[in-house]
């Protein structure tokens, strides 16, 4: 199958309308039938064809949970719920998971999905080479998924794993269709709108590559029932919350990493009570300062690390640009509010030690003036990467470094071209925006995404080595038990911090705003989206215009 067509917009079909109504779309008491709405979303750029094996990071994931479901699900619980499975059994050695399907689900093409479907779909990723930035592909630990019957599907385990229901797990991996795509040698490179057959509550009707606008109509034939919200429309805007004022989006999150976020730009939507404005968990977005170890030279020397990391002044960083709606970052990277953080070292703000450690460890400076040279004479000159749109945190990062001796020039790239740069390992230094730090540790594994020498993803530690960290990582991904789990966390906040191959910034402060009259149910889902994505655009609310639980509040 070709890609003829993507140059521009890719339109899959038709569009249907809502029948009109007094009552407002999205609203009202549950046992009220409501107008079926349609929610003007922004895309916040392109997130790739959402397909399973081309999308790009947490934004594409949400994009491709549209048009594919999983085995299991969260809600605003933070419980993983049954979708595509009614139940399970788990072997006593803890290797083994036994599930049931749903009886009479659909694929969007009116075949059946089966146990060979989910079978399917684990070996064919593990057969497939995938980008990095496809975030949710099946844990290695995952041995076998055998179908013993049409309904019934078992998974057999290397050994116990830990986030099998999270991160990597069956309740992330979505499931493909079988006879779509077994005929498909290189999943990655397909970009067919015709591939997009999936049993989720959404079908794409057009997609624009570049621009990242998304066009999804309901599937009226989910297996749930008619989906709450018709039409789903993400366009790109250039500020989220101009266009909201505007009324050219219903919702949007906003990060104070990202567009500025403070209390005073955020006063008028509170004080209109058209609008309401919900506030994600503290961690759940944030930048952090990364160094290229493996370009070796001071890049690879820990003590010069920490003495950039003295240089800056997170707190302040925090107050002057962002108010109150931030948190200074911390060197373990998970944030302070999360169950599973431990104290580390902090490296707090101290431009007179930072200057101290980096002469004691050779980095001179010629009448304290001007750029430092290191041993061999190299200056410590680097190139900074940054994604567009510019955070006004980089100027503050260079401006502090300068201070301290450490030029360092910025070289902004759209995110595609930043993402791609950044795992092909070509960056010396960069500043890396990304959510999930306030994932749920016991059903994610972030850490293994970020600190392990096996991955290669836009967030990993670059160049990072640490056998020890790596032996714990995998610990961490076999440890069932709670207590064992946060201890094994512990270690690992504490090594990475010490070895700081990356400084988080801050955790910047993110909100979900609405119209209230569209659409009034968001929620943020604790633990992220598939235990990773901290997004409020959780596709149970927009099938069941509840909160929690799978039953579908009435429509007209």
């Amino acid at each position: 199958m070709g890609s003829a067509g993507l140059a521009g917009a890719l339109v899959l079909g038709g569009c249907s309308s809502s029948k009109k109504s007094t009552v407002a779309p999205g609203t009202g008491n549950d046992g009220t039938p409501v107008a079926r709405p349609t929610l003007k979303l922004t895309s916040g750029g392109d997130q790739g064809f959402p397909s399973p094996f081309a999308y790009m990071r947490g934004g594409g994931y949400i994009q491709t949970s549209f048009i594919y479901d999983t085995l299991y699900w969260k809600d605003n619980s933070g419980q993983f719920v049954p979708w595509l499975a009614t139940g399970y059994k788990r072997s006593d050695d803890g290797r083994s998971y036994t599930f049931t399907l749903r009886d009479g689900v659909t694929w969007h093409d009116g075949q059946p999905l089966t146990a060979e479907d989910v079978a399917f779909t684990f070996d064919y990723f593990r057969r497939q080479t995938i980008s990095p930035q496809v975030i949710i592909q099946p844990l290695a630990d995952i041995a076998e998924v055998k179908a013993t019957d049409p309904r019934t599907v078992v998974f057999s385990l290397a050994k116990p794993i830990a986030p099998f229901f999270g991160y990597g797990g069956v309740g992330s991996v979505p499931i493909v269709p079988k006879h779509i795509w077994s005929s498909i040698p290189n999943a990655a490179m397909q970009s067919d709108p015709a591939v997009l057959v999936g049993s989720g509550p959404y079908r794409l009707d057009s997609y624009t590559r570049g621009q990242g606008a998304y066009l999804y109509t309901a599937y009226d034939g989910y297996f749930l029932g008619r989906p709450f919200v018709q039409r789903l429309e993400y366009r790109p805007v250039g500020d989220t919350l101009n266009a909201l004022q505007a009324g050219e989006l219903d919702a949007g999150s906003s990060s104070a990493g990202a567009s500025g976020v403070r209390p005073e730009v955020l006063a008028s939507f509170r004080a209109n009570p058209a609008f309401g404005v919900l506030k994600a968990p503290a961690g759940n977005f944030g930048s952090a300062l990364y160094w290229n170890i493996a370009k070796g030279g001071a890049l690879a020397d820990v003590q010069f690390r920490h003495a950039c990391a003295r240089a800056i002044d997170r707190q302040d960083l925090v107050k002057r640009l962002f108010g109150e709606n931030g948190t200074p970052g911390n060197p373990g990277w998970i944030p302070p509010a999360n169950p599973y953080h431990v104290d580390v070292e902090q490296y707090p703000f101290d431009r007179n030690a930072a200057e101290a450690m980096l002469d004691a460890a050779g980095y001179r400076r010629n009448g304290g003036q001007g750029v430092r040279q290191g041993p061999n004479g190299q200056p410590l000159r680097f190139t900074l990467l940054v994604a567009n749109p510019v955070g006004p945190y980089v100027d503050v990062v260079v401006s502090s470094l300068a201070a301290v001796g450490v030029e360092l020039t910025p070289q902004a790239l759209d995110t595609p071209t930043f993402n791609q740069r950044v795992i092909a390992g070509s960056s010396e230094m960069a500043i890396i925006s990304s959510g999930g730090m306030n994932t749920d540790h016991g059903e994610g594994d972030y850490f293994y995404q970020v600190y392990s020498s096996k991955m290669k993803s836009t967030q990993h530690a670059q160049g990072y080595i640490n056998p020890t960290v790596d032996q714990l990582i995998d610990q961490q991904q076999s440890a069932i038990d709670v207590d064992e789990r946060k201890k094994i966390v512990a270690q690992i906040q504490r090594l990475v911090a010490a070895d700081l191959p990356l400084l988080m910034l801050f955790y910047a402060d993110s909100f979900e705003i609405f119209r209230k009259a569209a659409f009034d149910q968001w929620y943020f889902t604790p633990g992220g989206v598939a235990s990773t994505v901290p997004s409020a655009e959780n596709k149970q609310v927009f099938i069941t215009g509840r909160k929690t639980g799978t039953a579908i509040r009435p429509t007209k």
